[in-house]
């Protein structure tokens, strides 16, 4: 859990129980790739379930908050899917060996609370533009420059998949006095 949202009008939730405050977490980007997917043609619809699962709140008490604390819990929601790692983290942030926001649980079952970021090879990204679709350019450029594998790049959060995504920008578009 990232954000508490305390409500100014609880509600009556599924059960029957009031409602004080809504606990908002952050969505993975497997989750986030799956939202997108279904709703590939109703931007609002997409956001409406992003809420949900970010809150844990059915449609229906959705529809039961007022509209200033659902603007509150919305704002948040985005907020959480748009920022990055080092946004949220109060603690000083180290770019090339980030640590998560949101620990993973890795492929070996083990727990990764961060990882070693290394600029991609000229070889790597001329492999990466073989790719055809940009998303698979996208994890094939992730993986290489991380080490984390396809499946755990998907169970990174959104603000740890955009701290991720912002720095591999960095690595392919910036001279290397940048980095100096």
């Amino acid at each position: 859990m990232l954000h508490t949202h305390n409500l100014v009008w609880p509600i009556e939730d599924d059960k029957g129980q009031q409602l004080n405050h809504v606990q908002i977490h952050t969505i993975t980007v497997g989750q986030q790739r799956e939202l997108s997917h279904n709703h590939q043609q109703d931007d609002n619809q997409l956001l409406w379930e992003c809420i949900c699962l970010s809150t844990g709140l059915t449609p229906s008490e959705l529809k039961k908050l007022v509209t200033p604390d659902f603007n509150s819990i919305r704002e948040h929601v985005l907020e959480l899917m748009q920022s990055t790692a080092a946004t949220l983290l109060a603690d000083e942030f180290n770019l090339d060996e980030p640590t998560l926001l949101i620990p993973i649980q890795g492929d070996d079952g083990q727990e990764k609370t961060g990882y070693k970021l290394r600029p991609p090879t000229v070889a790597t990204t001329e492999l990466m533009e073989t790719h055809q679709d940009e998303w698979e350019r996208t994890l094939f450029i992730s993986a290489s420059c991380c080490g984390f594998t396809h499946q755990e790049l998907m169970r990174l959060s959104l603000p740890d998949w955009n701290q991720l995504q912002e720095r591999l920008i960095d690595f392919l578009q910036q001279p290397a006095d940048y980095f100096r």
